[in-house]
């Protein structure tokens, strides 16, 4: 998962692992299409506690206590990682603040497997990733409502995010609209306890408030 997410994660339709700083599609799947876009990262106010965010033609509200960074540019034929949030400071080798360019990949196109190497207790870091190729949504899991369509929500404990010192891993792949059942996004999340419960619950409401541009 991903280097960090190379979405080994749970996202196979069984689905990944997150290794990311793919999964492997069928010979006939559709040509890949990057979710990635020119329009301009912002933060504004949102509900109470929480604030609207958007980057990479991903839009999203998460908790003020979560911060967004940039992850290490990876080279577009590769998977890798397009937002990076997190409770905890990440490694400046691995993630520059949203308003800062990124750092440049490494020789192998790519960006760091993990930007933190612990994660503090009831600590959340979520990874907005491109699989790259394009992959069959997945049957098993959890349905939830996600921009506009149902996707499946997979969880394992402790999963890929045990490299973190997490409790829990949440995985996703979002359903992106065309061409259907087809998705390129990803999104992992390592959760720490005590307190799950209210850490899985951010997560969630974070994914229901997302809309990718299509």
């Amino acid at each position: 998962m991903v280097p960090m997410p190379r979405l080994r994660v749970v996202l196979t339709v069984a689905v990944m692992s997150v290794a990311a700083c793919g999964v492997v599609p069928g010979p006939t799947a559709p040509p890949a299409r990057s979710p990635i876009s020119s329009a301009p990262a912002s933060v504004t106010p949102s509900t109470p506690g929480t604030v609207s965010d958007a980057a990479n033609g991903i839009s999203f509200e998460h908790p003020a206590g979560w911060t967004r960074s940039q992850p290490n540019q990876h080279n577009p034929i590769n998977d890798g990682p397009l937002i990076y949030l997190s409770t905890d400071p990440l490694l400046s080798a691995c993630a520059t603040a949203a308003e800062v360019p990124p750092n440049p990949p490494d020789a192998q196109g790519r960006a760091c497997d993990w930007p933190l190497t612990t994660l503090s207790p009831n600590g959340v870091f979520v990874d907005w990733l491109t699989t790259r190729i394009l992959q069959p949504l997945p049957s098993v899991g959890e349905p939830i409502a996600m921009n506009g369509d149902t996707a499946r929500l997979q969880i394992e404990r402790p999963g890929s995010c045990e490299r973190i010192g997490a409790t829990e891993t949440i995985s996703v792949l979002v359903p992106i609209g065309q061409p259907k059942p087809w998705s390129n996004v990803a999104v992992i999340a390592c959760v720490r306890g005590p307190d799950l419960a209210t850490a899985e619950a951010q997560v969630r409401a974070m994914l229901a408030s997302a809309i990718v541009a299509r």
